[in-house]
């Protein structure tokens, strides 16, 4: 699916990775992918990264996204990407953390999507840009939880693809936080496989929430026919 080591071929748009950012991967195309309810809305991403998501998220039809990320380079490759694609009159790339966005937020969104940092317990890198990108120390779940409740619409939703033992952790705190798990997709390679990563949306509305699985894989280690209608819109190979 990759078309060359610094830039990243879908259907309809380019994601250049020239720049020392977090390359586009599986998780990012699946949140982009797989977001409940994107067409019209104006959105909020959380760390965008290469800007993959909300490039994802625009094709799909919504209306506008803010994208924001800590990292400056970060911040150049999303705007690039953003201002080569059909829909760079749809988007606006901050470079700040999330916890000073949230608070001068002036319109709350309809719906927030991050792929957020999420090593919590492992060791740090070296690098420190790297940790920025990878580990939760820049964004503590206590502060994600603060800011959500500044930037979303009492009507709003949260959507987030974590790993499994993460995600289950912040279910719960989220919960106790006023802020629930309506929707959550156990993501594992194969069938009889181990889950590796959970989609989630959240709202504040107190619910039971539908639980489902998806695998990429099937047993025989092609493609499952669930992964490729998913992620069909994108993936030049589908």
């Amino acid at each position: 699916m990759a078309r060359g080591r610094d830039y990243f071929q879908f259907k309809h748009f380019t994601v250049q990775q020239t720049r020392d950012v977090m390359r586009v991967n599986t998780d990012g195309v699946l949140l982009g992918a797989w977001t409940p309810e994107v067409d019209g809305r104006r959105i909020l991403e959380i760390g965008t990264g290469t800007g993959v998501i909300a490039l994802q998220l625009l094709q799909r039809g919504a209306r506008w996204v803010d994208a924001i990320d800590i990292d400056a380079e970060a911040c150049q490759q999303a705007q690039e990407n953003a201002t080569a694609s059909p829909f760079a009159s749809q988007i606006e790339v901050f470079h700040t953390p999330f916890q000073l966005f949230a608070e001068t937020c002036e319109a709350p969104y309809e719906l927030v999507v991050s792929n957020p940092p999420y090593y919590v317990d492992s060791l740090p890198s070296p690098n420190a840009r790297r940790n920025q990108m990878r580990h939760a120390l820049s964004l503590p779940t206590e502060d994600l939880l603060e800011g959500l409740e500044l930037c979303l619409t009492p009507t709003g939703r949260f959507v987030a693809i974590f790993p499994l033992a993460e995600g289950s952790a912040f279910v719960a705190q989220a919960a106790g936080a006023g802020l629930y798990c309506s929707r959550q997709v156990a993501v594992a390679d194969k069938p009889q496989g181990a889950t590796k990563r959970l989609l989630c949306e959240f709202r504040r509305e107190r619910c039971t929430p539908l639980v489902e699985e998806l695998f990429i894989h099937n047993a025989d280690g092609e493609y499952s026919a669930e992964y490729r209608t998913l992620t069909s819109p994108f993936y030049l190979d589908f």
